[in-house]
């Protein structure tokens, strides 16, 4: 019933039903089925802040796609963050910190001090360990 309920939710364009459909086909290695759910449930403007992240996540890495696009990935994982508290927005803020940390000091602190707030551990022991504070 779990899977097609999944199914049922993805077909209607659901983006939660999305992200789990597309999670299994990428743990079947299917990462171009994966991005083409993503992409199309996007198209319909019907998005949560996991599915701009995962979204994002193929394009910056170039995972089920034809060609990279950086660019493309790093503005929706920033929609992506815009939707905190939302579940994938505590990710985008801090994929955008590794994106910008060698670059762009100031813009990467801004999304690290998000990551943080938001509860993602990676930024939490960073902050913690391994920065100084500005306080």
């Amino acid at each position: 019933l779990g899977l097609e309920l999944i199914e049922y939710c993805a077909s209607q364009g659901n983006p939660t039903g999305v992200n789990k459909k597309a999670a299994l086909l990428e743990s079947n290695q299917d990462d171009c089925g994966a991005f083409q759910l993503y992409d199309a449930c996007y198209h319909t403007g019907r998005v949560n802040a996991l599915l701009l992240f995962n979204l994002g996540w193929c394009l910056v890495n170039g995972i089920g796609v034809k060609k990279k696009d950086v660019d493309t990935g790093i503005i929706l994982w920033k929609k992506a963050a815009a939707m905190a508290p939302d579940e994938g927005s505590e990710e985008a803020a801090w994929y955008l910190f590794e994106e910008y940390k060698r670059d762009d000091p100031n813009e990467a602190r801004k999304w690290l001090d998000l990551a943080e707030e938001l509860g993602f551990d990676d930024a939490i022991e960073l902050k913690r360990y391994d920065l100084p504070n500005s306080d």
